[in-house]
């Protein structure tokens, strides 16, 4: 999901072919990327020039060809192009696989049967020598390369994208932004993209405290080992990842441009922290240094009553000294860009520059449809489904923040495209739920999901 920045959004190219013909009726065969005759879309595995004509939505831009969306699975009997694909996770001749993929090192007779994507000599090549990846069979979490194992298999989909060292298609499916193939693979690894000055935590997406499924009671300390120092459940299926955070992107996370990171040149406190998006030559990803000086607002900071291991030091004052570190509405300790006084009504902030949902007493700091400043306050308590957002918390409740990871721009309800590009369509994003995610508007605790509190109005469990 990084290959580009989600805020230039959906959609997608014209609807004509190769030829230039358009979507119209002209008894053209599927192969050459228009629509077949009656057909209302291109299955996966068929030849594509656009986002549009694709079932899934989802043209891949590198192989033209229509893939699914990551998230969603295919029923056995549908048209696929790797086994991540298929629910079973194996895609033969074409097509998805009523049967489970042939575990590793298991006796096979095709490619497409393996878990690991590969038949050698009649057997299933393992695709990782430390881990299971996704579809193999498990006895706990710990076996697999996602970190959770559900019903006896590797499932790949703890999160809303796929862990570092789990089997991948694309740079698009990877938390960490990178897919690594050899030459001729069908299947890769995910992993971290490169990044000096970035430090060594982990980033949004990873699955934290070793996988564990979040049923009420105490959280990782201080957000365990997470970048955004908020290892929370993850609404459809109760798995502790690191958090996205608000509006910027802290130290560590990833990012696409300089703009993405908190402290960048043209964002709050930018001309003195100086942060980049640092990346390896070529690379496309990579992650937000530690910049000069102080802690940017959005940075990660300590609370005056408690420091995590985080700087006290705001380029708005010191913490110990003033009223410069505030929770998100993730609960993220963020220095703020300035000290603000949260009695004043709601309205009093709608439409000022912010660098995450801190600067706004919570309401949410969505990106600017105008571009200058790159983040403002909202208007309301959360966003509707089609609107622009930074993290799930932005959302109203029940909807997800499809966005590409990396990328500081989403879209609520939507999906994220191939071309890292995001889609008012909710087909192939991450899945709605019927209760609140952590940091979504609540009335009362039944209404948030995994068995958080609601506190305040909002579904938290408030650092302390």
């Amino acid at each position: 999901m990084f290959v580009g920045c989600g805020s230039d959004s959906s959609t997608d190219d014209a609807n004509t072919d190769a030829g230039g013909g358009g979507q119209g009726d002209d008894g053209g065969s599927q192969t050459d990327g228009t629509l077949p005759d009656g057909a209302a879309c291109i299955s996966v595995g068929v030849s594509c020039t656009s986002n549009d004509q694709c079932c899934t939505n989802n043209c891949d831009p590198a192989t033209k060809i229509c893939t699914k969306a990551f998230g969603a699975c295919l029923a056995a009997g549908d048209s696929c192009t790797a086994g991540p694909d298929c629910c079973t996770y194996s895609c033969v001749s074409g097509k998805c696989s009523d049967k489970q993929c042939t575990a590793d090192n298991a006796a096979c007779t095709t490619d497409g049967e393996c878990c690991g994507g590969k038949c050698e000599n009649g057997t299933c090549t393992a695709l990782s020598a430390v881990c299971k990846t996704s579809g193999n069979p498990c006895a706990g979490n710990g076996d697999c390369c996602s970190k959770f194992c559900k019903n006896g298999t590797c499932d790949g989909s703890p999160s809303f994208c796929t862990q570092n060292g789990d089997a991948c298609t694309n740079d698009t499916d990877c938390c960490g932004g990178l897919c690594t193939k050899a030459a001729g693979a069908t299947l890769g690894l995910c992993s971290v993209a490169a990044a000096s000055g970035a430090g060594g935590c982990t980033n949004a997406g990873q699955v934290c405290s070793g996988g564990a499924t979040y049923t009420g009671g105490p959280l990782p300390t201080c957000g365990g080992e997470c970048c955004s120092r908020s290892c929370l459940p993850y609404a459809p299926t109760g798995v502790l990842i690191c958090q996205p955070p608000s509006g910027c992107h802290p130290t560590g996370e990833l990012c696409t441009k300089n703009e993405d990171c908190c402290g960048a040149q043209g964002l709050p406190d930018g001309d003195k922290a100086k942060v980049t998006c640092s990346k390896e030559a070529g690379a496309s990803v990579g992650r937000c240094n530690q910049g000069n000086m102080c802690t940017a607002a959005g940075g990660i900071c300590r609370l005056q009553d408690k420091s995590c291991n985080a700087s006290a030091d705001c380029c708005a004052g010191n913490v110990l000294q003033h009223n410069t570190c505030k929770q998100d509405n993730l609960g993220i300790p963020r220095c703020l860009a300035a000290e603000v006084d949260c009695t004043q009504p709601p309205s009093s902030f709608a439409g000022k520059a912010c660098a995450s949902s801190a600067d706004c007493c919570n309401l949410p700091c969505v990106p600017n449809p105008s571009g200058t400043p790159a983040f403002v306050c909202g208007s309301a308590k959360c966003v509707d489904h089609g609107g622009a957002c930074t993290t799930t918390a932005d959302c109203c409740s029940g909807q997800p923040c499809a966005i590409p990871p990396g990328a500081t721009s989403g879209k609520c309800g939507g999906s994220v495209e191939q071309d890292g590009g995001v889609s008012d369509d909710a087909g192939g994003g991450p899945p709605a739920t019927n209760c609140a995610a952590y940091g979504q508007s609540c009335t009362a605790s039944a209404d948030c999901c995994n068995g958080v509190p609601c506190t305040n109005g909002t579904c938290m469990i408030l650092v302390k």
